[in-house]
């Protein structure tokens, strides 16, 4: 047997280090901060509250309500690009769309539903917006400078974990034109419609709609209509597809390729949940199918292009003068591919036309183009996009000073979209290098917010103080965008918001690789990317301590049950194997 004094040198190591007196799977409290309440925040805040505990959460958005871009996007004819059933959260699948391309107010109603049910309200700090960010390190925390939107007033907050779910296009810009403060008439940017509803008041109207991108193609056929006059200033190329989705033939209305579900195709889907669930999954499976598309010279590129050229030249058969100024010398979807459902009709409408020449300025009553020509309107429409260079609107300032201005100045430099080295315990949704030119982008936000679930997880359970990833994880992650990008269309010569609007620029908006290229990226986290410091000493001078005293906490609280919570509700029987 062995002595007291035996057994005390047997475990002499043990002196210089003390025991985590806590159950190994309790979260240490934290406080996160999420900027906005959107599409992102919506996601990550029903995964923080299913999937965690003791974590003091708020959510600071600018708007009085949620929806993000679905909120400030009002203008006439705004639809999402992406069928509703490719555009939903997989936890909150709703059949109640009227069609595949719903417009944008059932969006907004879907997410402002969601939020709702899943309490994000609750945590949501509205009229709110963050104006500077600064982290301490001594602390490990990030300081917020808020401003009450509604009396200008600021106040402080602080968090353990800030992540930025601002979104990608979300601050709008209008042209760079001379005179654009001399025109007298009614002058709005899509992206901040006051307007109001286009109706029979807009008939004597004379409208300009500068642009031809997304936005354009939805605007132009919605105004047309309703108006005396307008003309579409097109500088660019664009391809639209006049049926986007031929998903089932069963649902599918060829004529427009905007199939309307009716009132007993709804009752269907409710009544039997397996056959709309599958109608999600041929519409995912459909959009996933499209990667071919993305690569330079592929079989899939080249057909393509070669249908939508011919479709774009039939539709424009009337005036070829369109289709030789519109459609494209650019490989398709090197800028976004939009449905454009009625667009290339309503170019070809009697009061509408169609206005090549460049614009030289603007006058008081209407617009000069570059050829001399002047031409009056009552309302000039700006669908010019947005700022594409993903810089955040207010100074985020890390280790050193560091800016994230300063940082991405030239090009943003991240680590798989979602951090940068320099800025410990901050992290951003649909971040530089995230979205997709093809396909949904709910997948991906719904896997960046697991991701970060994780990691908010793993500070919390291993006692960590800062996370911050390693510069070499994010060189390496640029030099792996720097040698994919070339074989795709992104990287012909073509202005788009994937690049900054510079032709021959760096793709800095999408992810390298398909949809579900992200997904397995995203799911499967590399810890040792990362660097860490610890809350105490001892987590920092053993790697195990937070294993704690030994125990968990269902044994702690003792519930009867709650300690086989190893055995699955529904477990798979032996007879069934």
């Amino acid at each position: 047997m062995s002595s007291t004094n035996d057994l005390a040198k047997a475990y002499q190591g043990a002196s210089t280090f003390k025991l985590l007196e806590e159950p190994v799977d309790r979260a240490r409290p934290v406080r996160v901060i999420i900027i906005g309440a959107g599409l992102s925040g919506i996601a990550l805040t029903h995964k923080i509250i299913r999937s965690l505990q003791n974590v003091d959460l708020v959510i600071y958005e600018k708007n009085s309500d949620v929806g993000g871009t679905w909120l400030e996007n009002q203008y006439p004819g705004v639809a999402c690009d992406v069928p509703a059933l490719c555009y939903q959260f997989s936890f909150a699948l709703s059949t109640e769309f009227s069609s595949y391309y719903p417009p944008g107010e059932e969006t907004l109603h879907y997410l402002q539903d969601v939020a709702t049910r899943i309490g994000v309200p609750k945590y949501t700090e509205f009229n709110r917006k963050v104006v500077n960010a600064s982290w301490s390190e001594s602390e490990g925390k990030w300081t917020l400078e808020i401003e009450r939107t509604d009396d200008g007033s600021h106040f402080q907050d602080s968090a353990h974990l800030v992540i930025s779910a601002i979104g990608i296009l979300n601050r709008w810009t209008m042209p760079d034109i001379p005179g654009i403060n001399d025109f007298r008439g009614s002058l709005v940017h899509t992206a901040n419609w006051t307007l109001g509803q286009v109706n029979s008041s807009w008939a004597d109207r004379r409208v300009a709609v500068i642009g031809s991108g997304s936005t354009a193609i939805q605007v132009v056929p919605a105004i047309q209509p309703h108006v005396k006059q307008l003309d579409n200033y097109v500088r660019g190329q664009t391809w639209t597809a006049h049926v986007a989705l031929p998903l089932l033939k069963r649902y599918s209305d060829g004529h427009t390729g905007n199939h309307v579900f009716t009132e007993e195709e709804k009752q269907l889907f409710r009544e039997d949940p397996a056959v709309y669930l599958e109608l999600v999954r041929q519409c995912e499976d459909f959009l996933n199918a499209s990667h071919a598309l993305t690569i330079a010279g592929s079989q899939m590129q080249q057909t393509v292009r070669k249908r939508l050229t011919e479709y774009m030249q039939e539709a424009l058969k009337a005036n070829p003068h369109i289709a030789e100024a519109i459609i494209p010398d650019f490989p398709v979807v090197c800028r976004r591919l939009s449905p454009g459902f009625g667009y290339l009709a309503a170019l070809q409408a009697n009061n509408v036309g169609f206005v090549k020449a460049g614009i030289a300025r603007f006058t008081t009553d209407g617009i000069e183009t570059k050829d001399g020509e002047r031409r009056q309107y009552d309302v000039i429409v700006c669908a010019t996009g947005y700022d594409p260079t993903f810089i955040p609107r207010f100074p985020v300032i890390g280790r050193n000073g560091t800016t994230l201005k300063d940082y991405w100045q030239e090009y943003p430099r991240t680590y798989i979209s979602l951090c940068q080295d320099q800025h410990p315990n901050w992290f951003q949704m649909v971040g530089p290098n995230s979205a997709m030119a093809l396909g949904s982008l709910v997948p991906v936000v719904e896997a960046q917010a697991d991701y970060l679930v994780a990691c908010i997880s793993k500070i919390q359970r291993q006692r960590i103080k800062t996370m911050v990833v390693r510069k070499e994880a994010v060189d390496d992650f640029q030099r792996h965008l720097d040698s994919y990008f070339p074989r795709t269309v992104f990287a012909r010569k073509c202005r788009s918001w994937y690049k900054r609007g510079d032709a021959d620029g760096k793709v800095v908006a999408l992810w390298p690789g398909s949809s579900l290229n992200e997904l397995r990226v995203l799911g499967q986290p590399r810890w040792e990317d990362f660097e860490y410091t610890f809350v105490d000493d001892n987590a920092s001078h053993n790697r195990f301590y937070w294993l704690g005293n030994g125990s968990t906490q269902a044994e702690e609280e003792g519930k009867r049950g709650s300690r086989a919570w190893y055995i699955p509700d529904k477990p798979q029987m032996l007879a069934k194997l």
